[in-house]
């Protein structure tokens, strides 16, 4: 009996490299997570200042980033409720909430905070 892993547990076996960037675009930090991880709850658990005044439900806006890669399916797909959470606490549409992106290749992030 031939048994596959299904895709979703292939990528989570894989690491992928993070490059954070400050405002200014400084590199800052560079790390190794595991692909399919939440971004948000590793950034934290790295020790790193992110937003988090709803505790990583995707609601505040406050760990808005902007994600910078030339993969399109870097990070998992931004919902409309990502997008309404970033237009009612004014963050543009195109940045991402950490708490609602799971990674699954390299890419480099950048926040105002940093």
């Amino acid at each position: 009996m031939n048994q596959q892993t299904p895709p979703l547990q292939n990528d989570l076996s894989n690491s992928v490299r993070i490059i954070l960037l400050n405002k200014s675009g400084h590199k800052i930090d560079e790390f190794f997570m595991r692909a399919g991880a939440n971004l948000w709850v590793f950034i934290r658990k790295r020790g790193l200042p992110i937003g988090a005044a709803c505790s990583g439900v995707g609601v505040c806006g406050a760990c808005n980033i902007k994600v910078i890669t030339n993969n399109p399916n870097a990070v998992s797909e931004q919902n409309d409720f990502e997008k309404n959470t970033l237009l009612k606490n004014n963050k543009l549409i195109e940045n991402r909430l950490a708490c609602l992106c799971r990674v699954f290749s390299d890419l480099t992030i950048q926040a105002d905070y940093w």
